[in-house]
């Protein structure tokens, strides 16, 4: 189906920022990142991943211009955490600067001299946001850029750049590129998470229900799209679903509310889990369960995130 942008109601930067805030999380105090790197906010970098592991080059810059100056214990704080790292000693990166954790208060472990309040985070970010815009337009071409402009399409696809750039690979180009939006959906939300992650999948998740599966006034068509992508990648979405953590009775559900959110009836094993398996209906199980209550609704926690 072609892709038919749907414009974010507001203010897009305002969009954009709290999304990403929501995905990438917000943390106000500098913390250890993936492989010990010092991190704050939305994930900014405080050191350079080179030989020797030097403060980012725009460091001092950056936080001046958000009000912030590191003092000398801060400096010498970073010096000891780049040290940690050009030896492989991740836990006494860690131990200078420790990980976050969801809802803790941020001056119980803060190692620094500050922390960010929100509008502080969000003027770091604008920051370093003209690198991924710039990566994304070179991924995706002029015209592609402009016609997503100002959409719900170019925050996911600017939090899945934000997040690593690589995940805005060839299929997923190809897909943009040929107007196939059901099958942008299939790669970010099964095909952009290669460790299987439970915590990064509720991430790819949101990005492809921001997409969105179909256009915001379905044809017909676009739901027969959508049917057909489901229909063929039916194995590889429950064995996926079961890799990041999924039951089969949650893969079943999280199955039927794929289907009812594109309008269609749900395969049979959807409604009900005691029937005989009907020929050449892939979703239907060889064991289903009896008196399994496999009604099309979203998993617990786990919208059915086809946001259309």
């Amino acid at each position: 189906m072609a892709i038919i942008p749907r414009r974010v109601e507001g203010s897009f930067d305002e969009a954009l920022f709290d999304f990403l805030a929501e995905s990438e999380g917000f943390v106000p105090r500098v913390y250890s990142g993936r492989f010990g790197m010092p991190m704050l906010a939305l994930g900014y970098a405080m050191l350079d991943n080179t030989p020797g592991w030097p403060p980012r080059d725009s460091l001092d810059r950056d936080l001046a211009a958000i009000g912030v100056r590191l003092t000398s214990l801060d400096r010498c704080r970073l010096t000891a955490v780049g040290e940690a790292l050009s030896c492989h000693d991740l836990d006494a990166a860690r131990r200078l600067v420790a990980p976050w954790t969801p809802g803790e208060d941020p001056q119980t472990r803060n190692a620094f001299s500050f922390v960010l309040t929100r509008g502080q985070a969000q003027a770091l970010f604008e920051l370093s946001r003209p690198d991924t815009e710039t990566l994304l337009r070179r991924k995706l071409g002029r015209a592609l850029s402009a016609e997503l402009a100002g959409s719900r399409e170019l925050v996911a696809l600017f939090s899945l750049a934000y997040n690593s750039p690589a995940l805005i690979g060839p299929n997923l180009s190809r897909a943009l590129h040929a107007g196939a939006r059901e099958k942008v959906w299939y790669e970010i939300r099964f095909r952009s998470n290669r460790r299987r992650c439970p915590r990064l999948q509720d991430r790819r998740d949101h990005e492809a229900a921001m997409f969105g599966v179909t256009n915001a006034h379905p044809r017909p068509s676009d739901s027969r799209a959508v049917a057909t992508l489901l229909t063929e990648k039916h194995t590889l979405i429950k064995r996926y679903l079961q890799e990041v953590g999924q039951s089969m009775p949650d893969v079943r559900l999280s199955v039927a509310a794929m289907w009812q959110g594109i309008g269609l009836p749900p395969p049979p094993c959807a409604v009900q889990a005691a029937a005989p398996k009907s020929i050449g209906n892939p979703w239907q199980q060889d064991d289903p369960q009896p008196g399994f209550d496999c009604v099309p609704h979203p998993v617990p926690g786990k919208p059915a995130l086809l946001d259309r």
